[in-house]
């Protein structure tokens, strides 16, 4: 399953490696079923919030940019991925196509696909011609042995796929700054607060603008429910603050948006009614 969308003349294809669901209350702790009944919209039949692990393809002129790998084949709880280079086949991109994948944070379900087993076992680029790009903060922080401890991210299965994808791509990493040009019309922005070096995209084409958020908002409730923060923030004041910051800018241009869990692979806007802010897909 994907969606293709155009932000001026680029050219924006979402697909999915694969998919979790869990109660509301459990992911935005502290809540009550009584506070997610005003918010039914984003919960299926079972009453749990669907957490897609969205990837994005961006293609800006000759370039290929692919921004966050998804989960991959490394556990997370009970979930599994691992549907992104299938889907991307299936969109005819193969992927020696790809020449930079820019990752939002390093939580295993943005960066699974960054590196694959290859048939000797050994794991190498999962994108042979690309470079990695994610920011200098990130890169420290979870290059660090007590790196993820404050998120409880850092279970013995990531730690070993983490220092695989390290090794794997050291010679391909590039750090990826607030305000840096990666691509024609591909920005990174600064968002920190869900890990410290927690970093977003701005697609610029003519006069439309599209922001891809990664998990700098988790679910499109937090739109309406400000305080509300999901259970993988490092800091969660600063993960806010971060928010209200970018959700301003977009609201000022009417720029087009989505996150990396957002559900139904699309964009939406940022609209405003009853004196409250909510997300509606297009």
């Amino acid at each position: 399953m994907a969606n293709t969308f155009k932000i001026g003349d680029i050219d924006v294809l979402v697909i999915s490696d694969g998919i979790a669901r869990a109660p509301g209350t459990m992911y935005f702790q502290g809540t009550t079923k009584e506070q997610w009944d005003q918010h039914k919209r984003w919960l299926d039949h079972q009453g749990n919030v669907e957490f897609p692990f969205s990837c994005f393809l961006v293609r800006s002129g000759d370039r290929r940019i692919l921004i966050d790998t998804g989960l991959g084949q490394t556990p997370m709880f009970m979930f599994k991925g691992g549907a992104l280079i299938a889907e991307l086949a299936a969109a005819g991109v193969k992927p020696e196509d790809i020449d930079t994948v820019f990752v939002t944070h390093l939580h295993i379900d943005h960066c699974g696909t960054t590196v694959v087993a290859g048939s000797d076992g050994a794991m190498r680029p999962a994108f042979p011609n690309a470079a990695y790009r994610w920011t200098a903060v990130e890169n420290d922080y979870w290059s660090r042995p007590d790196g993820g401890m404050a998120t409880g991210a850092a279970s013995p299965d990531f730690k070993a796929y983490a220092a695989a994808m390290f090794a794997g791509v050291s010679d391909r990493y590039k750090p990826a700054e607030d305000g840096e040009t990666i691509a024609p019309g591909v920005n990174v922005i600064s968002t920190p607060g869900h890990t410290p070096g927690h970093a977003a995209v701005i697609l610029s084409s003519g006069t439309e603008r599209a922001f891809i958020l990664g998990d700098a908002i988790s679910c499109p409730v937090q739109l309406t429910e400000t305080e509300w923060s999901g259970m993988g923030d490092a800091d969660p004041k600063l993960a806010r603050r971060s928010q209200e910051a970018v959700v301003r800018e977009i609201e000022s241009d009417g720029a087009l948006m989505t996150a990396a869990h957002f559900p139904g692979l699309t964009f939406g806007r940022v609209l405003t009614g009853e004196g409250r802010r909510y997300w509606e897909p297009v």
